[in-house]
């Protein structure tokens, strides 16, 4: 069996301008990976079909295969090399939060293309891969090698930035139970009521610079109020709920809270100390929040294990 853990991510600064010919608008974004994981697992299938057979611990998500990312990325990995497809069990285990602005679908759907380039010796490039991407989802690109990346078009130019650009930070995500945001729905919200205003990212690239220079004397607070996601103009008002996580996150010590992506999770960076571990299991009670304590993490799909048939291992 190979098994490979796929990232979330987080967005440090998110402008939204105005819509391409396409319908897609562009974006200009900072994205970090993040040390909380989903898993493929994959094996051969042990019959003459060379198909895919998905399966995944949430239910709901079988139902509908065809319409999954990592089924998707698997047909379209065939079609774009024109290789004979590998006969593939892959069962995903979900733990990143769907529908929360941390890219998981994009994430796995970027995995099976990595895995597929490894399994079949396919020696596709990195662009390659991230040109395939595209074609799944605006944020498959970034997931091809992860780590932190200064992103634009409408998601599929890829500018990745140092791996050593800053030290790992600790971070924390809520995410409400009972909200979940369609990324779709989300643009949709913002083109008809959001203001489009042109910022750039080179102030926040500049304190993390520093802040690497630094190291443990960096000016937080100057990194933070650099920190952007347009979307929160839009959505904020329309979801309430929102407003109220930030402003608990604050209380609890939070800095600046921030939504990332379309949402509807929410991230701070704080160390987990016990003050700020209590206040936010208060403020965010298990019935109805979900809290992830992690790092950022300077990498894409992490393979973790490898046992696979010689067949299948080609």
């Amino acid at each position: 069996m190979l098994s490979v853990q796929t990232p979330a991510k987080i967005n440090l600064f998110l402008n939204i301008r105005p819509r391409r010919p396409d319908g897609y608008h562009e974006i200009c974004s900072i994205i970090q990976a993040v040390r909380l994981w989903d898993r493929l697992d994959v094996t051969p299938r042990g019959d003459d079909k060379r198909d895919v057979r998905f399966t995944c611990n949430i239910p709901a998500l079988e139902y509908q295969p065809k319409e999954n990312l990592v089924v998707k990325a698997y047909q379209l990995f065939w079609q774009a090399t024109g290789i004979p497809p590998l006969g593939l069990n892959v069962h995903l285990e979900k733990e990143i939060p769907m529908q929360a602005g941390l890219g998981g679908g994009s994430s796995n759907a970027a995995a099976m293309l990595v895995i597929l380039n490894h399994l079949t010796h396919a020696n596709l490039s990195a662009d390659e891969l991230r040109r395939l991407g595209a074609q799944l989802g605006s944020d498959v690109p970034f997931f091809i090698e992860g780590g932190i990346a200064l992103v634009s078009g409408r998601g599929e130019v890829i500018e990745p930035l140092p791996g050593n650009l800053v030290e790992e930070q600790s971070l924390v995500i809520v995410k409400p139970l009972s909200l979940n945001i369609d990324t779709t729905l989300a643009y949709h919200r913002f083109a008809s009521g959001g203001k489009y205003e042109e910022r750039s990212p080179e102030h926040l690239l500049n304190a993390l610079k520093e802040g690497k220079q630094k190291r443990h004397t960096r000016d937080e607070a100057a990194l933070e109020s650099y920190l952007l996601n347009d979307f929160e103009k839009v959505l904020f008002p329309e979801y309430p709920m929102l407003g109220q996580m930030a402003k608990k996150m604050r209380d609890a010590g939070i800095q600046r809270p921030l939504l990332s992506g379309s949402g509807s999770a929410m991230f701070g960076f704080s160390e987990a100390n016990h003050t700020i571990r209590k206040a936010l299991t208060e403020a965010f009670p298990k019935s109805q929040f979900e809290i992830f304590w992690t790092q950022t993490y300077p990498g894409g799909p992490m393979q973790i294990s490898r046992e696979l048939s010689p067949s299948m291992a080609g």
